[in-house]
């Protein structure tokens, strides 16, 4: 069977080998090397990469929540080290409120903004497959997304902080 049979167009789409002639020329393989080596190493290289990028933004996620606990213990030790012990209980209300809704709505924007980047993608850009192209939309469609659900999150925690501290305070 030729290797263009094997890797029709689903596999041209996803690689992002699309519009390139012919999917061996394109890898720069030949039909002799590919039968007495059995891998795409232009292929394996994109798929490396992505695995290498996802990586990096699963730790990034992480990194990211520290720094925003950190930065929320740091507000609350700093409103508590003044002297004033209204300042102090206020902050632990409404900066704890403030990042859990930070947090919530940070998680579910990505996961909102991953979906609909992916949508988006496949409409307009016509990528029907899985692949780096798919991936790439889906990582910045939850970029954006948690971005912005995470500063909505963000007000509504503070706006619930401040109602639990004025109803606590009473």
């Amino acid at each position: 069977m030729k290797l263009e049979k094997q890797l029709a167009s689903v596999a041209a789409y996803g690689s992002g080998l699309r519009n390139q002639g012919k999917i061996k020329q394109a890898l720069g393989i030949s039909t002799r090397s590919y039968l007495n080596h059995g891998e795409i190493a232009g292929y394996a290289d994109k798929v490396s990469g992505v695995a290498r990028a996802s990586n990096l933004v699963k730790k990034g996620t992480y990194i990211g929540t520290a720094l925003d606990v950190a930065s929320t213990g740091l507000a609350i030790h700093k409103a508590c080290t003044t002297g004033r012990e209204d300042q102090c209980r206020r902050a632990k209300y409404v900066e704890s409120s403030t990042l859990m809704g930070s947090l919530a709505g940070g998680s579910a924007g990505g996961y909102v903004g991953g979906m609909i980047g992916t949508g988006v993608c496949a409409v307009v850009l016509g990528i029907s497959t899985g692949g780096p192209g798919a991936l790439a939309c889906a990582v910045i469609g939850g970029a954006a997304g948690g971005k912005i659900f995470g500063d909505f999150g963000s007000k509504g925690g503070e706006m619930l902080g401040d109602f639990l501290y004025s109803e606590v305070s009473e």
